[in-house]
């Protein structure tokens, strides 16, 4: 009762699990990245290289492939606390990490999340906290959206509005 990827006729390392988003490749399909379970943890493997094992990955976000293939990111957890996983390196431990999860910019430079800490919501953009919300939307079709390599724009709620936030990137 043990998964395992099948790249290129290869069979990878066997396991209690893969998670239900399966392998995905990088944008130049040359790399290929999933999440995997052992007993009770989780953990990313990153072309057939074990990352460090967690309480939990996000599913809906799954690992992701920055537009130049050179970049990695998911969500994890450890106990009830969140955070990204951008190249191997944690982020800060929050409440909760939005769906659909991180997203990288055109030019791969730039990552961008929503968090909830609280009652409060906030995007992070480089590991720098935005400014608070009551909400980012991101369902129905609201989402965070990099307009060009040092912009982006989102939904957030502030008392009984819907706002456009619109920021540009400090390089």
């Amino acid at each position: 009762n043990k998964s395992f990827v099948v790249v290129d006729g290869k069979e990878g390392k066997k396991y209690d699990g893969i998670l239900a988003s399966g392998p995905i490749f990088s944008p130049d399909s040359k790399r290929v990245a999933y999440t995997a379970k052992t007993g009770n943890k989780s953990f990313v493997v990153v072309d057939g290289k074990e990352g460090k094992k967690y309480d939990g990955i996000l599913r809906a976000s799954g690992p992701i492939f920055s537009p130049d293939s050179k970049r990695v990111a998911f969500v994890a957890a450890i106990e009830n606390k969140w955070f990204i996983v951008v190249d191997g390196k944690e982020g800060k431990q929050y409440d909760g990490i939005a769906t659909p999860g991180p997203i990288f910019s055109p030019d791969s430079k730039h990552l961008a999340y929503a968090i909830v800490s609280g009652s409060k919501s906030f995007v992070i953009v480089d590991g720098k906290e935005g400014k608070r919300y009551n909400g980012i939307i991101n369902f129905g079709g609201g989402r965070i959206v990099f307009d060009s390599a040092d912009s982006l724009h989102y939904l957030a709620l502030k008392g009984t509005g819907i706002y456009l936030v619109q920021e540009n990137i400090k390089r």
